[in-house]
C-alpha cells in the first residue's frame, strides 16, 4: 500500500506548514501560548523566537509533505510536539498535539513510503 504514509505526511506537514506561516502573520497571538517561565528563559525577543519557530515549522511541513528526509523531519516534529505538550500541561491544545505527535512517531517508524522524494533519491542497490 502506497497511500497511508502519503496521507500521514500531507496531514502532518500541512498542519506544521500552516502553523509555521501563521506565526509570521500574528506573532502576538502565538506568544500567548508560550508560558511566562519559558519566555523568561529566552535570550531573544519573543517575536524573534516565534519568527524562527515559524520558519522551522514551515520547512518541516514542506519536507514532510514532499517526503524529504522524512524520518529526520518526523523526529524533529515529534520533539517539538513533545516539548509543547510537556510545557503546556494537559489541555485541549495538548490533546490535539498528542494526536499529531503519534502521527510523527508513525512516520518515524514507517518512513516516507513509495510516493516520496526519499524513495526517488535513495541510492539503488546493485547486484
Amino acid at each position: 500500500m502506497k497511500y497511508p504514509q502519503l496521507i500521514l505526511r500531507i496531514g502532518l506537514g500541512a498542519v506544521f506548514f500552516y502553523f509555521g506561516i501563521m506565526k509570521f502573520f500574528n506573532p502576538v497571538f502565538w506568544a500567548s501560548f508560550i508560558p511566562v517561565y519559558i519566555e523568561n528563559l529566552l535570550p531573544i525577543s519573543i517575536n524573534l523566537f516565534l519568527y524562527i519557530q515559524g520558519l522551522v515549522e514551515a520547512i518541516i511541513g514542506l519536507a514532510l509533505i514532499f517526503g524529504f528526509y522524512t524520518r529526520l523531519f518526523s523526529f524533529l516534529t515529534a520533539s517539538i510536539l513533545f516539548v509543547i505538550m510537556v510545557s503546556l500541561g494537559f489541555n485541549d491544545v495538548t490533546v490535539r498535539d498528542f494526536g499529531l505527535f503519534m502521527m510523527a512517531v508513525s512516520l518515524i517508524i514507517s518512513g516516507a513510503g513509495e510516493l516520496s522524494l526519499d524513495n526517488k533519491i535513495k541510492p539503488k542497490k546493485s547486484l
